[in-house]
């Protein structure tokens, strides 16, 4: 009877012991579940973060930049990498597209002026690559808007400053009178006298810097009100 009574009480002890160990295995378990169940929501929203990539913001401030980059290109360049561009500028107008709702007014009308600026420029480019610049005329060019400083590749970090001053100041007083073809020199000019400073940008001062961007804007800006006229009396003919 001592036997059973002891084997009974073995028995249930192991039961409990087992039924004790298995309750804590489930709590692990539950536990174990309720931490990856946290981590991989974060973890799916880091990687959509890195797939959508820049915010429509963003990507409109690559394209002012990008677009000022190619400006600044002389023409060797361009013709070289104008198929390259052209698909370049479709795809990044895409991205800016797709979420322009997103835009502030500002931002949108921005926007509406890069793509306008770059349809002029790439209209330009495909001009004067159907008719080539003449080397002796684009000699006098040279001469007249940049006087002193037309040997371009003489141009050092010191004078660089005068170089461009010296550009706008002629740009300024006889560009009412330039025709559309005259603007393709004036433009072949300003791109000789940009690639000048990208090589010697390293060693310019930094107000330098500063007043060639600023002559750099001013430039634009009245190349692009030439365009509008150009184009405006285009239609009217």
């Amino acid at each position: 009877m001592k036997d059973k009574i002891c084997n009974a009480s073995r028995y249930a002890v192991m039961l409990f012991l087992g039924l004790f160990l298995w309750s804590c295995e489930g709590n692990r378990t539950a536990e174990n579940t309720e931490e990856i169940t946290v981590d991989v929501p974060e973890q799916t929203d880091t990687a959509r973060v890195e797939r959508t990539g820049r915010t429509v913001d963003e990507r409109l401030e690559s394209l002012r930049g990008w677009m000022n980059e190619k400006v600044e290109k002389g023409d060797t360049a361009i013709k070289r990498e104008m198929p390259e561009i052209k698909e370049d500028f479709r795809r990044r107008s895409a991205e800016i597209e797709q979420n322009l709702d997103s835009l502030s007014a500002d931002s949108k009308a921005e926007y509406a002026r890069l793509r306008q600026r770059y349809e002029r420029w790439e209209s330009r480019q495909e001009r004067r690559q159907n008719t080539p610049l003449d080397a002796a005329e684009l000699r006098q060019w040279r001469e007249l808007l940049l006087r002193e400083f037309n040997e371009v590749e003489a141009i050092s970090p010191q004078n660089v400053r005068e170089a461009y001053l010296t550009f706008m100041g002629v740009v300024r007083a006889k560009r009412q009178n330039w025709t559309q073809s005259d603007w393709d020199y004036v433009d072949n000019v300003y791109g000789q006298l940009n690639q000048r400073r990208r090589q010697i940008e390293g060693q310019m001062s930094n107000s330098d810097k500063l007043k060639v961007r600023a002559l750099q804007a001013e430039y634009l800006t009245l190349e692009g009100a030439a365009d509008t006229r150009s184009l405006l009396q285009n239609m009217r003919n």
